[in-house]
């Protein structure tokens, strides 16, 4: 996955994100999704500054945002851990330290998260 598809990735999931923040019945879970939310637009904006910064602006393809209903806790994990499988995988492609450190950040930040939803 290159970078731009990683941002756009990202960019889509903070607004499915903020969506189920909104739909859950759970005042646990809408503490740890708004945090969350929060947490990776902030980390995103570092990121693709930095990016920026060291190798040049970055240009996301358009495209329209669908979102999907939620469900339950278990689909939130679930799409929860494949944004954290991307950033490791994509993670592994990079040499800058600044960089990884960002990357680092959104997967502590995605981990920290997963923790907070399984609390029963």
């Amino acid at each position: 996955m290159k970078f731009e598809q990683l941002v756009r990735y990202t960019l889509e999931y903070g607004n499915q994100l903020r969506y189920y923040h909104w739909q859950t019945n759970s005042f646990a879970q809408h503490e740890a999704l708004g945090k969350f939310y929060e947490s990776i637009t902030g980390i995103l904006d570092g990121l693709v500054e930095t990016w920026s910064g060291r190798l040049g602006n970055i240009k996301v393809d358009q495209g329209s945002v669908e979102l999907v209903d939620y469900t339950d806790v278990e689909t939130v994990i679930e799409s929860a851990e494949a944004l954290r499988d991307a950033y490791e995988e994509f993670s592994k492609t990079i040499s800058y330290d600044d960089i990884k450190d960002q990357i680092d950040d959104m997967i502590t930040s995605i981990n920290q998260t997963i923790y907070l939803l399984k609390l029963k």
